[in-house]
């Protein structure tokens, strides 16, 4: 048994086996930089703001951060701030996003006519999605003015009472999702555009051949088929909002008295303006982990649904 490991290991190595060699090698120098790169970038920060999670550490006041333990964390639990803006987050996108998809569907359905002028009327409602955040918040800020803004001129051409929309607390809310809707119900509108004209025709026809009226057709085959878009669409609108900072620091700065402060502009306010970073990170990865807890369950369930209907 030596004599055949020892006959094996001085075996030459067969060409195939160079090859494959050479082949991981040179995987190995065009991946390496790319995979270095993404350590730097996001695992290193993702590291260190664990850590800094766990500490206390005040600009200004201590050199060094000093380790706290749960400290940060158990303070974000008693923290009516903190869950003021966790609360201020889930109202603005169960606001936005349903109106965005509600709204986006129903654009959906009209622009994916082919009638004329429709194609011109599509490229321009989708510019909105072009155009920075930043942008945006300072269009509506102006947008919103109670004496010169547009919305309030028109108001007042109609007879309508005019709205203080920023600096009212029962308006402030409804600027933000306003603003948001305004920016991302045309992404929302061409992405179902792309699904409803990939759904195949012959199942219409079909449809067709049984008699279904449109309204029947419309929930017994439009909307079942683009379903997995529709969720798809939900999720990516359901992150995206979630995270808003730039509407928030342009119109309303979080107020009035916290009405528009999000979970984002929450973690700018204690990092970047009081300095608080052991806390400001301990919230950010709060703020991961149930971004991707939520991802998770909707991306299971979606997986779950379709094999369900397949099964069936």
């Amino acid at each position: 048994m030596a004599a055949i490991g020892e006959a094996v290991a001085l075996a030459p190595v067969t060409r195939g086996q160079t090859t494959s060699r050479s082949r991981l090698r040179a995987a190995l120098i065009l991946i390496g930089p790319a995979t270095a790169l993404l350590l730097a970038i996001f695992v290193y920060p993702f590291l260190y703001a664990l850590y800094i999670s766990f500490t206390e550490w005040t600009l200004g006041q201590q050199l060094n951060p000093v380790w706290s333990g749960l400290a940060n964390y158990a303070s974000l639990a008693q923290d009516g701030r903190f869950l003021n803006s966790l609360a201020r987050s889930a109202l603005f996108v169960s606001g936005a996003v349903g109106v965005e998809m509600i709204l986006g569907f129903a654009l959906a359905l009209l622009f994916n006519q082919y009638l004329p002028g429709f194609g011109f009327l599509r490229t321009i409602a989708v510019l909105p999605v072009m155009v920075m955040p930043v942008a945006t918040g300072l269009v509506w800020f102006y947008m919103l003015n109670f004496k010169y803004g547009p919305l309030n001129v028109l108001l007042r051409f109609v007879h309508f009472p005019v709205q203080n929309w920023l600096p009212d607390p029962n308006w402030s809310m409804a600027a933000l999702i306003l603003a948001d809707v305004w920016q991302w119900t045309p992404f929302v509108m061409i992405v179902l555009i792309a699904g409803l004209r990939s759904l195949p025709e012959y199942v219409y026809e079909a449809a067709a051949i049984d008699g279904l009226r449109r309204v029947e057709t419309f929930f017994k085959v439009t909307l079942p088929l683009l379903r997995p878009v529709i969720l798809i669409v939900l999720l990516l609108r359901f992150m995206d909002a979630f995270k808003l900072m730039d509407l928030v620091f342009m119109l309303t700065k979080g107020g009035p008295a916290g009405r528009t402060e999000t979970l984002s502009y929450y973690i700018y306010v204690m990092g970047l303006q009081l300095f608080h970073m052991g806390l400001a990170a301990a919230t950010s990865i709060l703020f991961l982990i149930f971004i991707n807890i939520a991802t998770q369950l909707f991306v299971r369930y979606m997986y779950r649904d379709e094999l369900h209907r397949e099964q069936a």
